[in-house]
């Protein structure tokens, strides 16, 4: 599988968010399905680890940050002394759910926001799942919990599982499922977190706590991730990050991990690509575009897969579904599951720096996007504090 030279390959050999997870699981007695985290954690005798979740924090959006003085908290945590990568997709549903279970994308099955799904002979958008095309409710959603979440695997060790995160996430199918076993604590305003995570951390019981701030990434989407929108929010959740960690106690029981899921891409509008119109899409393909604007999955006809390629091999990098699939660009070929292949389609376009796939089942453009290859995608930072 060759990739472009601006493209960032997940590092599932030890330098990803997936073996971030595997290896704090694995601090409390999960047994791992992936390579160890390369990079040195002061996990050694911590009964309490807190990993908080900044949704599209890039490592080079940081960087900037602290350059501006805009995360001095931040700033002060201990970095990890290398690159980190997210997954690919690089882009919520694949990379949280990573963290939420320690298992790819090619294991755990969310492989974008939306996906082609065999169970439903649809492309399913997976948080609202519907139909993309006809919005028709998916009827069972009980086959995508493919894989067991890493809290409910603590809790059967003795482990408390928990996670703080938004009221409005509580009941959706996807949390239920990727958080099986941990205990919600929900909250109104990202202000409310501090006291909810060090409630989390008793003395008699060794714990494992899951932060998530989803706020960041919405204003980069919506106002561009160099937006002064966007630079308030970030200062914004480094004064609250600031008092997290104030409210934890601080007896060295506790060791506190920041990480991203993703970064955020700049977007202009004349950088997306109208290749794939509803007479292209009606024609040519089976079914709607899947996947990501920045990572889309397509299903040519019969017969049609040159003229789908020599629409958007201008804008994009095109591989197909099985070589990417075999050259491990979703998760290491031993552990893939080979029923969640058709997810991704037959041929997939990751459009090239600036660019971006529009379809007709598309969401209005946005300022900033996520999903594909570019460092400024898929490196992340993890940062960390023993407390």
């Amino acid at each position: 599988m060759h990739l472009p030279p601006h493209a960032v390959r997940p590092d599932y050999a030890g330098g990803s968010v997936l073996n971030l997870a595997a290896t704090l699981g694995a601090h409390h007695g999960v047994p791992t399905h992936h390579a160890a985290y390369r990079h040195p954690l002061p996990l050694h005798g911590a009964r309490h680890v807190v990993l908080i979740v900044v949704d599209a924090l890039g490592a080079g959006q940081l960087r900037d940050a602290i350059t501006r003085g805009d995360a001095p908290t931040l700033a002060s945590l201990t970095p990890t002394p290398g690159p980190v990568t997210s997954v690919f997709p690089s882009t919520t549903m694949a990379a949280l759910t990573t963290l939420h279970t320690a298992r790819a994308p090619a294991e755990h099955g969310y492989l974008g926001l939306t996906v082609w799904l065999d169970e439903a002979q649809a492309v399913v958008n997976l948080i609202r799942l519907y139909d993309v095309y006809t919005h028709t409710p998916l009827a069972d959603a009980g086959f995508l919990a493919a894989v067991p979440s890493l809290y409910r695997q603590m809790r059967d060790r003795g482990v408390a599982a928990h996670v703080v995160m938004p009221a409005a996430y509580q009941h959706s199918v996807l949390t239920r499922w990727a958080c099986d076993g941990a205990e919600y604590h929900p909250y109104a305003q990202p202000e409310e977190t501090p006291a909810l995570t060090a409630a989390t951390l008793q003395p008699g019981q060794p714990s494992y706590t899951l932060v998530y701030f989803p706020d960041y990434d919405l204003i980069c989407h919506g106002s561009g991730p160099d937006s002064p929108e966007a630079h308030a929010e970030l200062r914004r959740t480094d004064r609250i990050v600031a008092d997290l960690l104030a409210a934890l106690p601080t007896n060295g029981d506790t060791l506190v991990v920041l990480t991203a899921d993703h970064g955020q891409s700049a977007q202009l509008p004349d950088g997306y690509v109208d290749a794939i119109t509803k007479k292209v899409m009606k024609t040519a393909l089976r079914g709607p575009v899947a996947g990501e604007e920045r990572a889309a999955y397509l299903r040519p006809q019969p017969g049609h897969h040159a003229e789908i390629a020599a629409l958007l091999a201008p804008h994009a990098t095109l591989l197909t579904a099985d070589d990417a699939w075999t050259g491990g660009l979703f998760g290491p070929p031993a552990h893939a599951d080979p029923r969640l292949r058709p997810r991704v389609g037959d041929l997939i376009a990751v459009p090239h720096p600036g660019h971006a796939i529009r379809r007709p089942t598309s969401p209005a453009p946005m300022p900033g996007l996520h999903g594909g290859w570019t460092a400024e995608e898929m490196l992340v930072p993890v940062l960390s504090a023993r407390i």
